[in-house]
């Protein structure tokens, strides 16, 4: 039942909305650097339905979410880039001997850099690299009517 409002306060039950999503949009914005929608929702306590029909009525919601899905795309990206480019990390080893540990040791080793990663990355930020899926089928076609002009060329010339 909605809530009615009588000398401009709100009166009654409040919403689910209110109650569970509404005063959780700090939360929401961090679940969604690592969980999907439908497991938000679950751990909102609202069924994925109506947590539908909430982003559709309530703007502010899909609002919430957009911030949180810009924020693991940027840490994203920044984790490509590093890859990408190769990166120090430290490692370090345990010596034990009969179940005791000896000592510690830490190594700093440097991760080569990514060539899918690195790939990836100049197809999406240089034109040069990309692949244009339109400008690969002209010159595909172009290539065909080479080909038929050198076949129709090569039968002309049996022809004489």
């Amino acid at each position: 039942m909605p809530r009615t409002i009588r000398s401009g306060k709100p009166s009654g039950r409040p919403s689910n909305y209110e109650e569970k999503v509404a005063t959780r949009f700090e939360d929401i914005r961090k679940m969604a650097l690592t969980m999907t929608e439908k497991q938000i929702a679950k751990t909102l306590g609202v069924g994925y339905s109506t947590w539908c029909e909430y982003k559709i009525k309530y703007p502010e919601l899909q609002e919430n979410l957009k911030k949180g899905r810009e924020s693991l795309v940027l840490e994203l990206k920044s984790a490509l880039i590093q890859k990408a480019k190769g990166f120090n990390y430290t490692e370090k080893k345990i010596i034990k001997e009969n179940g005791v540990v000896v000592r510690e040791e830490e190594y700093t080793k440097f991760a080569l850099p990514d060539v899918a990663a690195l790939n990836l990355l100049l197809k999406n930020y240089d034109e040069q690299w990309r692949n244009d899926p339109a400008e690969y089928e002209l010159k595909k076609r172009a290539i065909e009517v080479q080909e038929k002009k050198l076949e129709q060329n090569e039968f002309g010339l049996l022809a004489q």
